[in-house]
């Protein structure tokens, strides 16, 4: 069926103002063989495709071979399931006997689908499955999908699969093929279906067309010749007509341009006729978004600009606080540029995306300044920091606000938040104020200060990071300065050539040698006795990420390991009768390797000593020339909460011993998977604040909040961004600034997708910072507020452990958080040092096996003579020794639950009566309206203030979740919401993702 190229181009057919014109391009493809019988289900017997086994399996998921218009023939694949996704949890469609195929051979799988869920299953097979082409959201309309592979040197049977994993109404599947050869080629039914078939895969409903024409293709294949046809495409009032076609047998792509319509809204009607019979037709409803229609959208908002400006001076005349109208306002002003910028550079989905959310906002502020104006609702004052000294109590950072109505002063707990890193927080400093925020980060590096050996260039500081610092004291605004050590210059490379090393992270040199050292020293030096006394320098942050990754064959990584030994097991008889060794040399021993057990638990300890001390003198250099000022590192916050990160070195209790914040890199992303308990991945960023406010008695710093994955192309709603930053305040936060100010016209770039890009998340962002402003002295007492209970914390136990120590730890975790109880957490360290919080009687031991005989006998101690109540998750527990030698005393815990697998979910209602035997107050309890139960899903805090109490509430799910608020006396609280004054009475119902503050009386 090979066929020469030919084309025939088609004439035009006038249709009133418009010209539509049809290309015909019959395809020059031959078909491979599709090694798959009955690929399009069109044999049926007892309700099942002929050739296909199906089992459920342990699921309730269904499969029905159904019409459907969309088919390639007259048949296709409907799978439903309402299981829940789950380890090994699946519904199985598989092809009978395999498909053979030849070993070390390339072939291509291709199907056609269509669903409207995120990911379901997938299509594939091969050796333990390891082909998989996934089946994800297609909005409902029918997609080709393909993966090329390679079978095995010895594979001769292609066992081919559907497996249907999470709840799905309806995925249908259609055409599968597998073929020889690197590329899908078009499916041809075995079955030879009666007319022609027209497809329409890769055209979706929505259309962005930047040039004034436009150009749609689609397929037709045709089995027989056909003559005499008629083809017929029609959008909106522009058509084209060709009669009097001839088809030849096999595939034909047809192609229709059509001008850019003036209405959004068009239907896109196709056609095939001989005679009176239509032989195919379809149609599809399409949305066309053009420059035309962007343009006049944002000349509608920049027209209303200067109406907002005179309303804005309006409400501020009358003695109200501009403060969230003006972030609005600026924000739009801003965004209007941007809308204009990419229109002009045809990014025209980015500037529709933009302009949906921009009308948003602006509908926002019309309703904000109409209510103040009116008076139906005034707007709330919100004290302002300004420039002046920061100390550090507690959690808190204080500094001097003030009243824009009456100008009052006061110093109280002030919020810090704004963005980094780069050009665009410079040039915005003044901007940013104006929406409410007041701090940025920025950097500069080694090799900005010394270039080359004996060069010292002093220019980026005097003409770049003073002058930033000036405007952002004459702005209100604070300022993080990164000393970036990781750009370190070639020159050093040169003259000590062992400090390049094989390593990850940004840091690419052996921390192992002393030498990096001896370079940041001298390069403190010279740039930090510029920055003393600037009024607008907030802190100074060490290192970007920092971990300690360096090959096993690095010389001193293996130098500084076996040296690390020698001090710590003092003569190889010790060492190995601990390990169970028999080396001969310390010279012998390598860098253990994943899974040798002690040996390379110990070295993950002589890992994080290594980098924790690397910054420790990092920190006294800054101390010398800049005393007071507050240091901090960005600690990854899944480095020390996963037991698999744990080898990157990051240990939190080392670094609060030398800096003065809580510095982190925290992830707090949104959870698309529909099946997904939350709504955002709250879980390790909020656990990380916990473990490092209990580390060290200050304030969270997280100086790179990514709450948005990087080139992310999907709509965030604004309400993610409001919770994310206020459940991480409550928690600690003080200062934040997020990633990243900046914009990008590269879809690869690490800015794709940024928070400067979506407008109402950095309204959402700005409104949350001037709530937390206003309600600052309520938040304070959150953060400060002491735990009720504390968690055993060993990174130790979770090396040897793995998933069985980090699994119970997070699982008591969620459901304590959502019991409104305030969790801390005791290391291993502390116990050998027998050092307690004051406040610290309840203890936790969630499965901890492994800890050493000091934090063993510490832990007995202060349970006989402090009083310490050892509660046990899991028994037994503290079983082993740090080599695994079995105790043979007890630990005298008193066990509460004896499964430390047990989920959140069943230890939420376990826990409540265990909670008043351990005599933990909880004045307020959220409870199911219809059961009485402990509610699922909310995360709630609750601390004392004046002659009452405050409680932040937020519903982590998707769905409204209505709660009964009950005192420990078992009455309904009536209380006050403080962020918009609103009244509870007894109950309430919490929408996804938007924190409530409530204060109520005792």
């Amino acid at each position: 069926m090979r066929r020469s190229a030919w084309l025939v181009w088609l004439g035009l057919v006038m249709c009133g103002y418009s010209q539509a014109k049809l290309t015909l391009t019959p395809l020059d493809t031959t078909p491979n063989p599709n090694l798959i019988r009955n690929a399009s289900f069109e044999a049926v017997e007892s309700d099942l495709p002929v050739g296909w086994t199906w089992d459920k399996r342990n699921t309730d998921s269904t499969v029905q071979v159904v019409s459907e218009a969309g088919a390639t023939g007259q048949r296709c694949l409907k799978f439903t399931n309402t299981t829940p996704f789950g380890a090994e949890i699946y519904g199985l469609l598989r092809y009978a006997g395999g498909v053979p195929v030849q070993p070390s051979t390339v072939y291509t799988l291709s199907c056609r689908y269509k669903t409207r869920e995120g990911y379901v299953g997938f299509v594939g097979g091969g050796e333990n499955w390891r082909v998989r082409l996934p089946l994800q959201d297609t909005r409902g309309l029918w997609r080709r999908a393909e993966i090329t592979f390679a079978t095995r040197e010895n594979e001769t049977s292609f066992d081919l699969v559907i497996v249907i994993e999470a709840p799905t109404d309806g995925v249908w599947i259609d055409a599968i093929k597998l073929e020889a050869g690197n590329r899908a080629t078009p499916f041809v039914s075995a079955e030879t279906p009666e007319r022609p078939i027209l497809t329409l895969d890769d055209l979706g409903e929505e259309v962005y067309l930047s040039e004034a024409r436009g150009r749609v293709e689609f397929e037709l294949y045709t089995p027989q010749p056909v003559r005499n046809a008629e083809i017929e495409a029609q959008l909106g009032e522009q058509r084209a007509r060709q009669p009097r076609v001839s088809l030849a047998a096999g595939y034909t792509r047809i192609a229709f341009e059509y001008d850019a319509p003036n209405a959004p809204e068009q239907t896109l009607r196709l056609q095939i006729r001989q005679g009176r019979q239509t032989l195919a037709e379809s149609e599809r409803a399409l949305r066309f978004f053009t420059p035309a229609l962007a343009q006049q959208r944002l000349q509608a908002l920049a027209a209303q600009l200067p109406n907002w400006e005179a309303q804005l001076q309006r409400v501020r005349e009358s003695g109200q606080d501009i403060a969230y109208p003006q972030a609005s306002l600026t924000i739009l002003q801003e965004f209007v540029r941007y809308v204009g910028e990419d229109l002009q550079k045809g990014q025209l989905q980015r500037a529709y995306a933009q302009l949906d959310e921009m009308e948003r906002v602006a509908a926002r502020l019309n309703q904000r300044l109409a209510e103040a104006l009116s008076g139906a609702k005034p707007l709330p004052t919100v004290p302002r920091y300004v420039t002046s000294p920061v100390e550090i109590r507690g959690a808190s950072l204080i500094a001097d606000t003030v009243n824009p109505l009456t100008g009052e002063r006061e110093r109280r707990p002030v919020f810090f938040v704004g963005f980094g890193h780069f050009g665009q927080v410079r040039a915005d400093i003044e901007k940013l104020a104006q929406m409410g925020f007041n701090l940025i980060q920025i950097e500069r590096g080694v090799w900005d200060i010394l270039p080359e050996e004996g060069q010292v260039n002093l220019k980026p500081i005097e003409e770049d990071v003073l002058p930033v610092l000036r405007r952002a004291a004459a702005a209100n605004v604070k300022v993080d300065y990164l000393i970036s050590p990781h750009y370190m210059p070639e020159w050093v490379y040169r003259k000590y050539p062992h400090l390049r090393q094989p390593r990850d992270g940004f840091i690419q040199y052996s921390l192992f040698a002393p030498e990096s050292l001896t370079i940041l020293r001298e390069y403190i030096g010279h740039f930090a006795p510029l920055l003393k006394d600037q009024p607008a320098l907030l802190s100074i942050c060490l290192s970007n990420e920092p971990l300690n990754k360096e090959s096993p064959d690095s010389p001193p990584h293996q130098q500084a390991w076996r040296a690390w030994l020698q001090n710590r097991h003092k003569n190889l008889i010790t060492l190995n009768t601990r390990w169970k060794t028999s080396y001969k040399s310390w010279d012998e021993i390598p860098i253990p390797a994943e899974g040798t057990g002690a040996p390379y638990a110990e070295w993950q300890q002589f890992n994080a000593e290594t980098l924790a001390n690397w910054h420790r003198e990092l920190a006294a250099a800054v101390e010398q020339h800049l005393p007071g000022v507050p240091k901090h590192a960005k600690l990854m916050s899944w480095t020390f909460t996963n037991d698999r990160e744990l080898p990157r070195g990051v240990d939190p209790e080392r670094f609060a011993e030398f800096c003065e914040l809580n510095g982190n890199d925290a992830f707090t992303v949104p959870l698309w998977d529909k099946d997904a308990p939350w709504a955002f991945d709250w879980v390790t960023t909020m656990l990380a604040h916990e473990i490092q406010r209990s580390m060290r008695d200050a304030p969270v710093f997280n100086s790179e909040n990514h709450i948005i994955r990087d080139r992310e192309t999907r709509y965030v709603p604004p309400q993610h961004a409001r919770a994310a930053l206020w459940e991480a305040a409550i928690r600690g936060l003080s200062a934040t600034t997020f990633w990243v100010w900046e914009r990008t016209d590269d879809p690869k770039s690490d800015f794709a997708g940024s928070l400067l890009h979506r407008p109402e998340i950095v309204e959402a962002l700005a409104h949350t910072t001037l709530n937390l402003n206003r309600l600052a002295p309520y938040i304070a007492a959150l953060q400060n507020q002491p735990p009720d209970v504390y968690i055993l914390y060993s990174q130790y136990d979770m090396m040897m452990q793995g998933a069985d120590a980090v699994v119970p730890r997070d699982s008591l975790y969620i459901a304590l958080t959502m019991l409104g109880v305030r969790v801390g957490f005791i290391t291993e360290r502390q116990l050998e040092a027998r050092r307690l919080p004051p406040n610290a009687s309840r203890l936790i031991v969630a499965n901890t096996q492994f800890i050493s005989d000091e934090a063993f006998a510490g832990l007995d101690f202060l349970r006989q003579q402090r009083g310490l109540l050892v509660l046990g998750f899991g028994e037994p527990s503290l079983e082993f020794d740090r080599y695994g030698r079995k105790r043979i005393s007890r630990p005298g815990t008193t066990t509460f639950e004896r499964n430390p697998l047990m989920d959140a979910r069943r230890l939420l209602t376990r826990l409540p009566p265990f909670l008043g035997n351990w005599g933990i107050s909880r004045p307020l309890r959220l409870l199911n309206p219809e059961s009485d139960q402990p509610v699922w899903g909310v995360g709630y805090r609750v601390a004392p203030y004046e002659d009452g109490y405050v409680a932040s509430l937020c519903n982590y799910t998707r769905a409204p979740i209505t709660v009964r608020l009950v005192s420990d006396a078992n009455q309904p609280i009536t209380a006050t919401n403080l962020l918009d004054g609103a009244t509870v009475e007894g109950a309430i119902t919490l929408q996804p993702l938007e924190p409530v503050l409530l204060r109520w009386t005792r």
